[in-house]
């Protein structure tokens, strides 16, 4: 039997491990899907391309290898560069796919004729078109290079006839390139500003996650009794409680100004963007992505000091701030009614300490942050990342689900979050990658909302309409509850979490923000 080019993608897929494709057809990807079937090379279909890429982006946050997209072709791929962009902004390992006619008519009118690997270029680590089958598996392999050692995502082009061509006879090794490890000059410099430290600060962000050094990292902290604290909305690395875990820093999330009070911090795979101030003091700064391990050897063979004093004290603001924002939530709560907090409250309570929890929101998100991230902060538990967007949650839900399929998964949602691709339940649900999704619902763009109360003294188009979600849910095939009272969350969400279905909590708030 004839072998195309279609086919040695998907073998060279599946030979790097790919279990899924998110997609939504399109004749661009015909030949494409033709050999996933052929092969056995699960599809996972959604009603937008959004979705889809919201989902490979998700699924290479939680696995640390790219989740792979593929969408047809014009438009298709402009839908799906909403998750390009999202895995740009997180340096997430992602592959996209996309379709076009054939080579000879590109550039000529034809069907959605388009230079989608110019257009994903500015947003991509590679972004290229295919040229012929010889060259097709190689330009793969490169664009998962590409994607791995960013990490970030990255681009492949593929018209039609190029995907049609036979392919027979040019079989090639699968080679995986090996890490490049450079001597790293930066220990020296870190080692040496600890020693001087009194009250040194480890931002960890989401390049130590993915770079595989958390533990290495965690030692250091733990041994030195040295906080650490993460940028919003970075991976996190601390699957378990841990005294030197002192929460989320930036954006609207307040907290203890660690930053100003330290005398050094050390960088930790974090960027020095608007979440921590930009970082731009001088002699103050140590950037380090990698080599903790060393750092600690280091540190303990020249003697370095404990910080155990400091560590106290870093704890004790953080709790005097943790215990104001409690007393905020008590202050906006209207009489018997559920306010955010009491649904933060269920999740800490009983959200098992391996389930995988999404959180799209703005709002909902903020209070999540500043009440449950204040313990640990896993790698599953995944945040829209540095682009601060909204809307992905559903597919990322559906794409824990194959990364992680005897795992809980849930999804923490806002209800303008929750709207973007609703209709996608209808995909988790037969496709059975069922999840628990918890829908705050205030009836606005919460964040926003409340900073126009302080600017113009009214929201301008922040406001939304009354939607029955679990109505909406049940209308898609998925199971659907409404719950209007704060007791009755913790035993509706442990029905929900040994449910076989998606499930969608709809849960009525008060409004109001943290900060």
């Amino acid at each position: 039997m004839k072998k195309t080019t279609a086919d040695r993608l998907v073998e060279e897929l599946a030979a790097r491990g790919v279990k899924a494709i998110f997609t939504l057809c399109g004749h661009g990807l015909d030949p494409l899907f033709a050999a996933a079937r052929r092969q056995g090379l699960r599809l996972v279909d959604t009603r937008n391309e959004q979705t889809a890429a919201y989902a490979a982006d998700a699924y290479g946050r939680l696995t640390r290898s790219p989740g792979v997209c593929a969408v047809s072709s014009g438009v298709a791929v402009a839908n799906a560069f909403a998750g390009v962009a999202n895995a740009w902004f997180e340096s997430a390992p992602m592959l996209l796919l996309s379709g076009s006619a054939d080579s000879d008519r590109l550039g000529r009118g034809c069907f959605q004729d388009m230079d989608a690997a110019a257009w994903a270029t500015p947003v991509t680590r590679f972004s290229r078109r295919a040229e012929s089958p010889e060259t097709a598996v190689a330009m793969l392999a490169e664009a998962w290079d590409a994607a791995c050692s960013g990490p970030g995502p990255s681009h492949l082009m593929l018209p039609m006839d190029l995907q049609r061509a036979d392919a027979s006879g040019q079989e090639q090794p699968i080679e995986k390139s090996a890490e490049v490890l450079r001597p790293n000059q930066e220990l020296e410099l870190v080692a040496a500003a600890l020693r001087k430290a009194k009250r040194p600060l480890i931002v960890a962000g989401s390049g130590v996650y993915y770079n595989g050094e958390a533990f290495d990292l965690l030692s250091v902290a733990s041994t030195f009794r040295i906080p650490v604290q993460t940028p919003i909305w970075d991976c996190g690395i601390f699957d378990a409680e841990s005294p030197a875990f002192l929460g989320v820093v930036g954006a609207a999330t307040g907290g203890a100004d660690l930053l100003e009070q330290a005398d050094c911090i050390v960088l930790a795979g974090a960027a020095a963007d608007y979440r921590v101030k930009y970082l731009e003091v001088p002699g103050k700064i140590y950037p380090l992505a990698r080599g903790f391990r060393g750092l600690r050897n280091r540190l303990v063979d020249t003697g370095c000091e404990t910080f155990g004093a400091w560590l106290l004290e870093a704890r004790s603001q953080q709790a005097a701030h943790v215990a104001r924002v409690r007393e905020r939530a008590a202050q906006q709560t209207v009489g018997a009614r559920t306010h955010a907090a009491h649904i933060v409250d269920a999740l800490e309570q009983w959200l098992p300490k391996d389930a995988v929890l999404i959180i799209d929101g703005g709002s909902i998100g903020q209070w999540a942050h500043q009440l449950l991230a204040t313990q640990r902060y896993p790698g599953h538990w995944l945040t829209c990342g540095r682009s601060g967007v909204v809307g992905y949650g559903i597919g990322a839900a559906m794409a824990a689900r194959v990364a992680h399929p005897d795992r809980p998964v849930v999804l923490l949602s806002g209800d303008g979050s929750f709207t973007f691709n609703v209709a996608d339940l209808e995909c988790a649900q037969r496709q059975r990658l069922p999840f628990t999704a918890i829908v705050a619902d205030d009836q606005c763009w919460g964040i926003t909302h409340t900073g126009h109360l302080k600017q113009f003294g009214a929201g301008i188009s922040t406001q939304l309409g009354p939607i029955r979600f679990d109505l909406l849910a049940q209308s898609l095939g998925c199971a659907g509850e409404r719950i209007d009272r704060p007791a009755d969350i913790t035993p509706r969400l442990r029905e929900a979490l040994s449910a076989p279905d998606v499930t969608v909590l709809h849960v009525p708030i008060t409004g109001g923000n943290p900060a």
